[in-house]
């Protein structure tokens, strides 16, 4: 029989070797990538954008929209409170870009206990082009993000592409840990496991579907009540026969200003998603937490192991994450890489104390399969039919609803 202090030394040693694993095949498929060619795509592409208040540099997200380099493009932006100041902003920016077709929808479909799918399914019917982006508030987006994507698309079978995501913007250390939380975990270990699996870890902060595969399984229909809306509505597509693809092109999310409340916060919620939609790959989360070695090796009485390994452990994360992000992260803030991973080891266990969760106003509780039950009514509810705002534009006609 093995000793403790064996065990505990092979744990450390599986952790480090699939931590470095990661980094080994996020690196080598984004060279490949960057060597191989794609070829051109041409599609119209509408992209829906459900609004919230004015998150963190919203403006500046939004204006990056407009600024793509792609057409046709169609962008319809909605929030539930006709009064929500999000929409100011769209539309100071829509009359800086009259040539942009730009619809603006205020309503949100209350039956669905998901709010961002009661809103999405608001905006949906408007879209008119064979591809559609659905995207958060938060991110940001590259002039040429459209051509990056749209050649993973060249399969005809391939029904969502995905993009890897990547945090900017940090402002705070609280943001500089989201951020880094985020590139590392839906960026650099998204990619790997992708590569060395086959499994998408699809996130819906860049999820780009055809239209008609989302008709294919109803739309929004099998995801009203989800919490994790993005991986159940991937599962459908795949249910349906449609194919994945992971796009190259990685996108960007802003958190500039956060506090570590919100941080925590977050962390729970998503930590309480990710174990009830995906129970046998949640304890690698804590394998792959250098937290985790590094009390293996005091438990097995190897303390003069564990300075080397966080320091490793933050070379290959600061080293991806400059990959990734493109630039490096500010070095005072890469001092506190391991508080970072100390705060995530202990949220590991605190979503097993997650019952419930608030999200825009309202709090639900979760199902065993990450179900959103309401325990409130909206406080405000939908009954007028949605209204949409035309806005005029040199180029292209308005349809109002």
């Amino acid at each position: 029989m093995p000793t403790p202090t064996v065990v505990l030394l092979a744990i450390t040693v599986l952790g480090t070797a699939l931590y470095v694993l990661a980094w080994l095949l996020c690196v080598a498929w984004l060279a490949w990538h960057r060597r191989a060619g794609a070829a051109a795509v041409a599609s119209g592409v509408s992209i829906l954008k459900p609004l919230c208040g004015a998150d963190d540099e919203l403006e500046t997200n939004l204006a990056s929209f407009l600024a793509l380099e792609h057409e046709p493009l169609q962008l319809i932006f909605g929030a539930a409170d006709p009064e929500d100041p999000a929409l100011a902003i769209v539309r100071r920016l829509a009359a800086r870009h009259p040539h942009r077709d730009v619809v603006i929808v205020t309503s949100a479909n209350d039956d669905a206990a998901n709010p961002k799918i009661g809103l999405m399914e608001r905006l949906l019917p408007h879209a008119h082009h064979p591809l559609v982006l659905l995207s958060d508030s938060n991110v940001r987006v590259q002039p040429d993000e459209v051509a990056r994507v749209l050649p993973t698309f060249a399969d005809p079978q391939v029904g969502m592409v995905y993009q890897a995501v990547v945090g900017i913007g940090e402002a705070s250390l609280a943001a500089a840990a989201e951020n880094l939380h985020y590139t590392e975990w839906a960026g650099m270990i998204a990619i790997g496991t992708t590569v060395l699996t086959g499994e998408h870890v699809v996130n819906a902060k860049g999820q780009w579907v055809r239209r008609q595969a989302l008709a294919d399984v109803g739309d929004f229909a099998q995801v009203r009540d989800s919490a994790a809306d993005d991986y159940q509505l991937s599962q459908a597509f795949l249910a349906a026969g449609w194919r994945l693809a992971l796009s190259p092109q990685r996108v960007h999310i802003v958190h500039r200003d956060w506090s570590w409340t919100g941080l925590v916060q977050r962390h729970l919620r998503h930590a309480g998603l990710r174990r009830r939609i995906c129970p046998w790959a949640y304890p690698l989360e804590l394998l792959l937490n250098p937290v985790t070695w590094a009390l293996a090796l005091l438990a097995a009485g190897r303390p003069a192991l564990v300075a080397p390994l966080v320091v490793g452990k933050m070379a290959f994360e600061l080293s991806a994450a400059r990959l990734l992000r493109g630039h490096p992260l500010a070095w005072n803030f890469a001092l506190f890489l391991p508080l970072k991973d100390l705060v995530y080891f202990l949220g590991w266990f605190g979503s097993f104390a997650v019952s419930t969760v608030s999200w825009r106003g309202r709090t639900y509780a979760l199902d065993h399969e990450a179900r959103l039950v309401p325990l409130e009514p909206a406080t405000e509810p939908a009954t007028a039919p949605p209204a949409t705002i035309p806005l005029p534009m040199a180029a292209t006609p308005r349809r109002a609803a």
